[in-house]
């Protein structure tokens, strides 16, 4: 049993990396789709500003051309009424003044709304493409590490897997059978014991198993997680080791 307890130990050392290679594996290109999604996402703003800014600065052109025009025409206003002896017609004319230059008035505070508009628009924009950048450079940076490691893992899983079905082919079928239910409902089926405890819920084991456990004649689980429990080599006492 010492033998097979051993085997168990390091199939869960290739099982923790099997997973954290598989795992690898998976995260990394949902990270760069992630990245990808964010540059999607930050040029459509961008347009979005940009087509905004366009029919902004269009409407703000529109604007000052129509203030000049009323301006101009104050002006006019303003010269023939100084040539006007009429009362009637002065007064009629001191309100179509009266009346452009509010129309002046309200096309400054628009034309000024439109500036202001286009202020931010223009910061907005130098915002998010400052984003883009950072972000299309993380995601090249993301795709070359998606590469290495994708390249990398491939080889290492290669080889673990290898080494998991002869470990297997090695290990008792009933205790295989435990160790897969375990693990399946712990994540991690073996648990090392040490200073008299459970490395696993790092709760501590009965005196009595402890000795069991020491002598590795059984294959043990631990009372309160179920994890099977082993001892590394160097932590078996002198008597248990020469026992064995």
């Amino acid at each position: 049993m010492k033998q097979q307890l051993q085997l168990l130990a390091r199939l869960q050392e290739i099982d923790l990396h099997i997973d954290r290679h598989e795992g690898n594996l998976a995260r990394l290109p949902l990270e760069v789709q992630e990245i990808a999604r964010s540059l999607v996402v930050l040029r459509r703003e961008m347009g979005e500003a940009r087509e905004k800014l366009a029919a902004t600065e269009k409407d703000l052109r529109r604007k000052e051309q129509d203030m000049a025009v009323e301006q101009e025409k104050i002006k006019r206003s303003e010269r023939r009424l100084l040539a006007i002896k009429n009362q009637k017609e002065y007064n009629a004319l001191s309100r179509e003044i009266k009346l452009g230059k509010k129309l002046v008035g309200d096309l400054e505070e628009v034309i000024l709304t439109a500036m202001t508009e286009m202020d931010n628009l223009n910061k907005f924009l130098e915002r998010r493409e400052g984003e883009y950048a950072a972000s299309e450079e993380s995601l090249n940076e993301k795709k070359a590490e998606a590469e290495r490691t994708s390249k990398d893992a491939e080889e290492a899983l290669s080889s673990l897997k290898r080494e998991r079905v002869a470990l297997v082919h090695d290990i008792d079928d009933h205790v295989m059978k435990r160790y897969t239910t375990i693990k399946r409902a712990r994540g991690n089926a073996v648990a090392e014991m040490a200073n008299g405890s459970c490395s696993g819920c790092n709760m501590a084991v009965p005196p009595q198993m402890t000795i069991q456990v020491l002598k590795q004649e059984e294959c043990l689980e631990c009372p309160n997680c179920h994890r099977i429990l082993y001892v590394r080599p160097e932590n078996v006492p002198e008597l248990n080791r020469l026992q064995a």
